[in-house]
């Protein structure tokens, strides 16, 4: 039997989820779109804040606030299965598309915040898949760095705190 998970109502959570197989389902633009969409879609169903994200080819990062009285359980099973209940009706199947159960940690202070907030951002930079953090098209960095709303929440002063801490996002 699985291990009950226990989450505090209020807290950010870093939360990371793998493709089954390592599968490269993100690499592509349909695979990203559908979960750019997917998020969008969850947040408008669960309001919760998404103070970050990455979709890399074979795994995503979020932070994730929970509204109050949402469960991060429900958010995570309905992204994973909206995912997959695309991307199996695009392609005509029905294979697996996420591996194992989603990984969640509560960030514990500003400190431990800002760096998720970084490594969240770097991770395409560190895979080799773009120079800066603002150049990859499916993470918060982009949309922070070309001011897009919308998916990616802030709270007042957030933003500039952030970007003062790490520096200019892009050269």
């Amino acid at each position: 039997m699985r291990k009950r998970r226990n989450f505090t109502e209020g807290a950010i959570y870093h939360v990371t989820s793998r493709t089954n197989e390592k599968k490269r389902v993100f690499e592509s633009r349909l695979g990203q779109r559908i979960m750019l969409l997917t998020l969008q879609n969850a947040k408008d169903k669960f309001h919760f804040r998404l103070v970050n994200f990455c979709v890399m080819p074979t795994h995503i990062h979020l932070m994730i606030e929970p509204a109050r009285g949402s469960s991060l359980s429900d958010i995570m099973c309905w992204i994973k299965t909206r995912t997959a209940k695309r991307w199996n009706f695009i392609h005509g199947s029905s294979d697996h598309l996420w591996g194992h159960r989603y990984y969640a940690r509560a960030i514990k202070d500003t400190d431990e915040y800002f760096l998720v907030m970084n490594y969240i951002d770097q991770n395409p930079v560190a895979a080799g898949l773009v120079l800066y953090p603002a150049e990859w098209k499916v993470s918060g960095a982009f949309y922070k760095a070309n001011d897009i709303s919308g998916l990616v929440d802030y709270l007042p002063g957030e933003r500039l705190s952030y970007i003062r801490l790490i520096g200019c996002l892009a050269p």
